[in-house]
């Protein structure tokens, strides 16, 4: 009787708690499961084949927190960053996307994120990698023409050396600077 006593006033006195923010007895259900969930870098014992030396470290031995967040105390020596924070580019394979992320040990590194069907794809619009669908960035249409934007170059849609579609520019004479495009004809004037 008494072990039932004691088993009912503990439950009764931790249900509060239990659903009380303040207390933080929450169990995330993803991050311990052993297996590398969205949002994490390792779900101990799984380390995602991620090593010190991976990190930019010089050796040592990575662990993995509570929070499934790369642990380096026990990495050895120091890193360089790899790229600069924010920066994104297509792999050189064209298919997959390189961005520079800050890891847990503060240095960047490159993480790559593969393109798929229906978009295999990496192709850079606008200065930005994304993936497509095609293998050329749908950049401008053949014979397309245009002042850019500094308003003295004569732009026409032509083809870079990978048979995809850009434009190729040609600047307005000095005397006539200001381009123009009329009809889809081009004209350069003093103003």
């Amino acid at each position: 009787m008494r072990a039932h006593f004691w088993i009912g006033a503990c439950v009764l006195l931790l249900a509060p708690a239990c659903g009380d923010d303040e207390y933080q007895w929450h169990f995330d259900p993803v991050c311990g499961n052993g297996a590398i969930d969205e949002g994490e870098d390792c779900d101990a014992p799984s380390l995602g084949g991620a090593t010190c030396e991976s990190l930019g470290f010089t050796g040592g031995i990575l662990g993995c927190t509570l929070a499934c967040t790369f642990k380096t105390v026990e990495c050895t020596g120091g890193c360089e960053d790899q790229c600069q924070e924010g920066v994104a580019r297509c792999q050189s394979t064209l298919d997959a996307i390189e961005s520079c992320v800050t890891g847990s040990n503060d240095c960047t590194s490159w993480v790559t994120t593969q393109c798929q069907d229906p978009t295999p794809h990496c192709v850079t619009l606008e200065g930005t990698p994304m993936c497509h669908d095609e293998p050329c960035a749908p950049v401008c249409v053949a014979g397309e023409r245009r002042c850019n934007e500094d308003g003295r170059t004569r732009e026409l849609c032509g083809e870079d050396p990978d048979g995809c579609p850009a434009w190729e520019g040609s600047p307005c004479p000095e005397e006539t600077p200001v381009c123009h495009v009329d009809d889809g004809v081009f004209s350069c004037s003093a103003f």
